[in-house]
């Protein structure tokens, strides 16, 4: 069975009573399994976004609402899949230097624990890039 490399984002999240969360709101290459990872980080929004409307007697399906969801994982999941496309990219190219270029970043981040521990956490949804904070 084979699964084509694909990248689709939807231009909204929210519409009137209508919300897209996870697969449906972006769809990313089957890589190291980043996908659950964003639709897990969407649902948790979601769930913040919607506890907090109820503390404060919101609709919970207004817009106005649901758009601090899509504000808080909109530039989180196309900087993701940013980071996930640049990896398809780089191995989809077979080249020399690159290769090497390649394995010195690998190796270097694999024996640098603050960067190291910073691509995890960023990879498992602990914490986001700083400038998307």
């Amino acid at each position: 069975m084979v699964f084509p490399l694909s990248l689709m984002h939807a231009n909204s999240y929210v519409s009137k009573r209508v919300l897209l969360v996870g697969d449906v709101a972006h769809t990313v290459h089957p890589l190291v399994g980043q996908g659950v990872n964003m639709g897990f980080g969407d649902a948790f929004s979601l769930s913040r976004v919607i506890v907090d409307g109820i503390a404060v007697r919101s609709d919970i399906g207004e817009i106005s609402l649901l758009k601090k969801y899509e504000e808080d994982r909109k530039m989180a999941n196309v900087a993701m899949m940013a980071i996930l496309d640049g990896f398809q990219q780089a191995y989809s190219v077979d080249f020399g230097p690159l290769n090497v270029l390649r394995a010195a970043a690998f190796h270097g981040a694999q024996y640098s624990a603050p960067l190291k521990w910073n691509i995890i956490s960023y990879a498992s949804g602990e914490q986001r890039i700083p400038l998307l904070s």
